[in-house]
């Protein structure tokens, strides 16, 4: 005689915790996630063989168009606009502010003061005036501020492959 088979208990997996989680964990990478800052201008970076990572925080961009006009922005609008590096124009929009060499060392060291500022940045368009280029870095030179970085493109190394025959 067969043994009687046992009744099956149907299993039941209750979601709610799952779809809580789910939506905390949205939240929490949707408040904590930090956005890039929309660029004043677009400039083409020149390309180069080292790579060094910039880091996120601590660090002034100073931005040199193809029209050498010269910018300087933190990594926040609101540091910019609370720092004088962006103001505000007729229309409401707050701009960045334009800025001679000459003016660049004293809201750097301001900055500085403030603990906003380890390290200075510069990117500078291709097309840009190297006379102008050279006018920012001899005057932050002038001024103590010697150690910089330049932003540029990384070139992919391309591989030259010679044929055997020739």
């Amino acid at each position: 005689m067969a043994a009687p088979k046992k009744r099956r208990i149907p299993i039941t997996i209750d979601m709610t915790p799952m779809v809580d989680i789910a939506f905390l964990l949205l939240i929490f990478f949707m408040s904590t996630t930090v956005f890039r800052k929309p660029e004043e201008v677009q400039v083409k970076i020149p390309t180069s063989h080292s790579s060094f990572k910039l880091p996120e925080r601590g660090m002034v961009v100073i931005t040199i168009t193809p029209q050498d006009t010269i910018y300087m922005s933190l990594e926040d609008a609101a540091l910019d606009y609370a720092n004088s590096l962006s103001e505000q124009k007729p229309d409401g929009s707050i701009r960045g502010k334009h800025f001679t060499a000459d003016q660049i060392p004293p809201v750097i060291n301001a900055l500085q003061i403030k603990r906003l500022v380890n390290r200075v940045v510069i990117k500078c368009d291709k097309e840009a005036n190297y006379g102008t280029v050279e006018n920012v870095m001899e005057t932050l030179q002038k001024n103590d501020l010697n150690i910089l970085n330049l932003v540029t493109d990384l070139e992919e190394e391309r591989a030259v492959q010679t044929s055997a025959g020739g």
